[in-house]
């Protein structure tokens, strides 16, 4: 590996040849001891007991792909002891994020014996309590900051207070493995138990955008192992309909290709459909992934109409450190992906909030790197009825007539933020490597492999790259993209393809002279291997 990569480890905390090692080994072993997990030993016992006694355990999802492979792992290896199994994934429309009252009461008239959580349930501590007086028993296994009110009982988390584990940056369906592979352990089951579900925890674990370092890293260095070699039928045949090879297919593709119609599903209309794509009969496979592709679609569309009536929103606005703005009616199951792409556009969080059916403005907010986003919307908790969520996304409910007070409250915190970082609203424009465009051949392609899997705190390398412009020319739907080659002073070039949507992406022309920050990637075309810069920043010189 060239020695400005080897650099680029160790400034993301790679120093010593052992972490070297382990980062680039093709079998990582940086894991842990699932019984350093609290609760751990509680939770095992709990569900042994139950199974030997042949209660019925029901396991309690969430509506997005990290509470759907939870819900899908739990189920699978629960399976090979037990048939007394049921699942329950709230709407995201009627009842909401985590556990509710009437769900719980549904659960208990089916005849349930025993709930396990996934992904969610920490801070309900109301809701447990109503299962606790139902006579049900209730473990939750979660990854979601615990703070605040508790809930009473088992709660498997490693971001709850009194827990040690070494890693705190697991997602939902990691927590729900590692609770699998305590239990089989426990049962003396074989360990492909619960390795055969590593593809799941690596769609879930890239989906939720949790950290892909330590532990994580090592879960999904060997789940995209398990995908790529198609070990599960209903999966291969899933990534083949969407239009990918198997082999190479990397977590960054899956983030964008294969979860989104998984998260659709509930966006749209039932998260369910998402456990039936992982557990369906072989002659249900199809229909399943035409119904993900069809609420894909439909959520592509949603999401673009909020788009738009949002970019007039603010056109019509006074400009603000922050975009916070209502928009009547919108489909909140794309709202989120909404203020993402606003974020992205204005390089500035932004916040959506519309209409909800009790009469609340449900809102969604998203970050830049930089501003916690949580500690921000805290200085206004006071007016939302509900409010969660972490650094770089937020969501909340509250009264139209406290919408103005909560503004003023976060633009007060926000101002005595900007007193010690006046920048800390605004998207940095950072990049690891200058390099030459000499420098760009096919075989930093094969060594740039070597950080797979990338994603949060592991991204792919970002290089800047200056030249001229040539053979520019407009692609995707009505031209808003762009195509080019970048050149040297000795017309050495390199390909570039932008989907930026800035004013300067929109301005460069043929001779223009331009700085580009970018990742290479490989692109295959008519059997021949390309490198080109896919550009997340250019900018005239």
């Amino acid at each position: 590996m060239r020695k400005e990569l080897l650099e680029l480890l160790k400034l993301r905390g790679y120093n010593t040849e052992a972490e070297v090692a382990e980062y680039l080994s093709p079998k990582p072993q940086k894991t842990y001891d699932p019984f350093l997990l609290h609760n751990m030993r509680e939770g095992v016992d709990l569900v042994m007991s139950a199974m030997d006694n042949d209660e019925m355990i029901c396991i309690y999802g969430d509506y997005d792909a990290d509470g759907i492979t939870a819900t899908s792992i739990m189920l699978e290896v629960l399976s090979h002891f037990t048939k007394n199994l049921s699942y329950y994934i709230p709407s995201r429309f009627d009842e909401g994020y985590g556990l509710n009252k009437e769900a719980i009461r549904k659960i208990h008239e089916a005849g349930a014996d025993l709930i396990i959580t996934v992904d969610c349930g920490s801070v309900s501590y109301d809701e447990v309590e109503y299962a606790k007086e139902l006579g049900l028993k209730i473990i939750v296994t979660d990854h979601h900051k615990a703070e605040g009110q508790i809930a009473d009982c088992i709660l498997i988390n490693p971001n709850q207070p009194d827990c040690t584990y070494p890693f705190k940056g697991l997602a939902g369906c990691a927590v729900a493995f590692k609770f699998a592979q305590a239990l089989v352990k426990e049962l003396g089951g074989e360990s492909s138990i619960y390795n055969d579900t590593l593809d799941l925890v690596t769609l879930g674990t890239v989906g939720d955008l949790v950290p892909l370092i330590d532990e994580n890293r090592t879960l999904v260095k060997y789940g995209l192992k398990y995908i790529n070699a198609g070990k599960r039928a209903n999966l291969k045949k899933y990534i083949e309909a969407m239009g990918m090879v198997l082999g190479n297919v990397t977590a960054s593709e899956l983030a964008f290709k294969i979860v989104p119609p998984i998260n659709a599903a509930g966006r749209i209309r039932d998260a369910r459909l998402g456990v039936r794509l992982f557990r369906a009969r072989a002659d249900e496979v199809d229909s399943i992934i035409a119904r993900l592709k069809e609420y894909n679609d439909v959520r592509k569309d949603l999401q673009s109409k909020v788009f738009q009536m949002a970019e007039a929103i603010i056109e019509e606005s006074e400009e603000e450190p922050i975009i916070c703005i209502y928009i009547q009616d919108a489909h909140e199951g794309v709202t989120g992906i909404a203020a993402g792409r606003l974020k992205e556009k204005y390089k500035k969080p932004a916040i959506i909030m519309t209409d909800s059916e009790d009469g609340l403005y449900k809102g969604t907010a998203r970050s830049v790197p930089g501003l916690d986003l949580h500690k921000l919307l805290s200085s206004a908790e006071a007016y939302f009825e509900r409010f969660g969520g972490h650094k770089m996304a937020c969501g909340f409910s509250i009264l139209p007539e406290n919408v103005q007070a909560m503004k003023n409250a976060i633009g007060d915190e926000l101002q005595k933020m900007m007193m010690d970082d006046p920048d800390i609203a605004k998207e940095r424009i950072v990049w690891d490597l200058e390099i030459p465009i000499s420098g760009l051949d096919l075989s930093i392609l094969d060594e740039l492999k070597a950080f797979e899997p990338c994603g949060k705190e592991n991204e792919e390398p970002l290089f800047y790259i200056e030249g001229r412009v040539e053979k520019l020319f407009a692609i995707g739907k009505e031209g808003k993209f762009r195509r080019f080659n970048l050149a040297d002073s000795k017309d050495r070039q390199v390909s570039c393809i932008s989907f930026l949507d800035s004013k300067e992406a929109q301005s460069i022309r043929d001779n223009s002279f331009v700085r580009v920050i970018g990742k290479i990637q490989e692109n295959i075309w008519n059997g021949q291997r390309y490198l080109q810069m896919v550009c997340n920043h250019i900018e005239l010189k």
